[in-house]
């Protein structure tokens, strides 16, 4: 029974497919990363915060004590940045 709900999760037969799946996905987490380091210190970390800490750009302003506009701003410049880099 066991072996069975396993072998729902995980069919040894479509195991090359989940790892090239993986290795894809890493190598775009590596790639995003070196584009975030990459990016000037301000737009690094508002888009960390925003992207990865899913904080509004009104509570990175409250952080930050900047306005918010201009967290909007860095959002949008920064993201920009980003899809042209990766060619979305």
């Amino acid at each position: 029974m066991l072996w069975s709900a396993l072998h729902r999760v995980y069919d040894p037969l479509e195991a090359p497919q989940y790892d090239a799946r993986a290795s894809s996905l890493t190598l775009m987490a590596q790639t995003l990363a070196q584009l975030l380091a990459s990016l000037p210190e301000e737009e690094r970390v508002i888009l960390t915060l925003h992207y990865l800490r899913s904080l509004s750009s009104e509570e990175i302003a409250v952080m930050l004590r900047v306005p918010e506009a201009a967290v909007i701003g860095v959002i949008v410049t920064g993201r920009a940045r980003l899809t042209s880099a990766l060619e979305i």
